[in-house]
């Protein structure tokens, strides 16, 4: 957290701020999953860009979703402010700039990808997503649940299902400092965010490990085109995970445009967690006050 890169200015629904982010504190948890390499392809928007190969030929998503309890930035004046929580689900594929080389991106000193959609539960988070980093974000619902042994989270807009994804907890701990590297495209440009992170992880191999289900909303059936894998390769669990999030850094040549769907206006979606044994949490209803 010792920022010594440029900071960069900001401005989202009228306020001002410099980047980066801080986000102290996030729930997060992944899969990665054996994808059309063909399909990868064409979906990227640029020829920049090169998918990695899994060891039969096929390209490689990531589905990672998030829970970012505390997020903090610094105003103009060098005040301190604090973005409303939120939830956010990426589905990556996993690519980098020119070719990509013959070795697994897990085993990669950064992990990089391209966003292929990336829904969130707050208008605030989806505006500066769009807005300054070009991120197809859009806003859904969300409906994470927590127990011992898995993690689940259901993805859906206007009532339909966009994906499910369950993990299983379990396994060895180790530390992850390895950087994310986040391709988007901006103003018919191809754009690079270089994030750092720091966590500790979980991982578990194996299709028995995880489940991933797409429904049949316009995006989940989007996904569904890229026959992307129900069993996962491999699942991840963070025990505790930080990160910071820079400006957006050009880093390559001109991008075919790639939009965010539209989905609905409103200010929050539904986001909502549920813990073993108790109802759903609703995590933007009103806190009643305590009893005197």
């Amino acid at each position: 957290f010792e920022w010594d890169v440029p900071r960069q200015h900001y401005q989202n629904r009228g306020r001002e701020a410099w980047l980066p982010l801080f986000y102290h504190h996030n729930e997060t948890f992944a899969s990665l999953h054996r994808a059309s390499f063909d399909a990868v392809v064409a979906a990227l928007p640029t020829d920049d860009l090169a998918p990695y190969r899994w060891a039969d030929g096929s390209a490689l998503v990531m589905v990672q979703a998030f829970r970012y309890q505390e997020v903090s930035w610094t105003g103009p004046d060098g005040s301190q402010g604090q973005m409303t929580p939120y939830g956010e689900i990426s589905v990556a594929a996993a690519a980098t700039l020119g070719p990509a080389p013959p070795v697994l991106p897990l085993l990669r000193p950064r992990l990089a990808g391209f966003v292929l959609q990336l829904p969130v539960t707050s208008r605030e988070a989806r505006d500066g997503g769009r807005d300054v980093y070009g991120l197809p974000k859009f806003l859904s619902d969300m409906d994470f649940a927590e127990a011992p042994d898995s993690r689940q989270v259901r993805l859906s807009e206007g009532g339909r299902d966009i994906l499910s994804l369950t993990v299983s907890t379990g396994g060895p701990v180790v530390p992850d400092r390895r950087p994310l590297v986040v391709y988007s495209v901006k103003d018919g440009q191809l754009w690079e965010a270089v994030v750092p992170v720091l966590g500790h992880v979980q991982a578990r191999l194996g299709g028995r490990a995880g489940h991933l289900e797409l429904g049949d909303h316009e995006v989940g059936r989007g996904l569904r085109a890229l026959d992307i894998s129900a069993s996962p390769l491999a699942v991840f669990n963070y025990l505790d995970h930080r990160s910071i999030l820079p400006g957006p850094l050009r880093s390559g040549g001109s991008a075919r445009p790639y939009p965010a769907f539209p989905g609905r206006d409103d200010e929050f979606a539904c986001y909502t967690v549920q813990y073993p044994g108790t109802p759903a949490v609703g995590q933007y209803a009103a806190i009643p006050p305590v009893p005197a």
